[in-house]
């Protein structure tokens, strides 16, 4: 097995499972935004003892500020608003539904890509395309 694949896969694992430590959590009084905000604590935390660990602390100083905005409102969309919203739909919905529809979101990345990168858009993202939105049709 080649290193991409292998690693593909295991993120996909670990994405698999968070859900259902999330989807626990919020059965109880903890709602979609403390949720949130609960989740990025140890991210952070970690994230920068990790840096730290490695002697790379500095290298945030010499982040261009255009690259460091661009990211963080990547993260501010995906890790803030995208998180709540599916916090939202988790906290009430059925995990088999919710996680696979939310996980469309490379069809989303793709037009978005087409439209605003200028990306060209093939017969086989038109295929894939087709295919992500006949197994939504099926969850539904």
């Amino acid at each position: 097995m080649n290193k991409p694949f292998f690693f593909a896969v295991l993120a996909a694992i670990i994405w698999g499972c968070a859900p259902v430590f999330e989807k626990l959590g919020l059965d109880s009084k903890i709602d979609p935004y403390l949720g949130v905000v609960i989740r990025s604590i140890p991210i952070a935390v970690i994230g920068i003892a990790g840096l730290a660990f490695m002697g790379r602390l500095n290298s945030i100083a010499s982040v261009d500020a255009k690259s460091a905005i661009l990211v963080a409102v990547g993260g501010l969309i995906a890790g803030l608003m995208g998180q709540i919203a599916f916090y939202s739909a988790l906290k009430t919905g059925e995990a088999s539904v919710v996680v696979p529809v939310a996980a469309t979101y490379p069809l989303v990345a793709l037009l978005v890509s087409v439209v605003f990168l200028g990306e060209a858009f093939t017969i086989h993202k038109l295929i894939g395309i087709g295919l992500v939105v006949g197994g939504v049709m099926l969850l539904r």
